[in-house]
């Protein structure tokens, strides 16, 4: 098995100070912060690249919030060698 470790700097990003503002449907239109803040989040996003921007896009953190509900849920299948021809079977279903 081979791990994967992305090394990434350590935000030290304070959001006490940026205020975000809502349109009349409750949601944010805007959002207004200092430019250290935004040099912060940007040096944040280039060490994350466009190869890794997918993970944070809407619909896969709801993939993930999705799987980690099945998991807590027992909806999961531990495959092993010997079992591996029905655990495929259980994912055509």
């Amino acid at each position: 098995m081979t791990t994967l470790t992305l090394e990434l700097p350590k935000p030290n990003i304070n959001l006490t100070n940026v205020k975000v503002f809502y349109n009349q449907r409750g949601q944010a239109s805007e959002v207004l912060l200092s430019y250290e803040v935004f040099q912060q989040i940007a040096t944040l996003l280039q060490a994350l690249g466009n190869d890794q921007a997918y993970f944070w896009t809407k619909a896969w953190q709801e993939r993930i919030l999705q799987a980690e509900a099945d998991v807590q849920a027992g909806r999961v299948k531990q495959a092993t060698l010997t079992t591996i021809e029905t655990a495929l079977e259980w994912l055509d279903e």
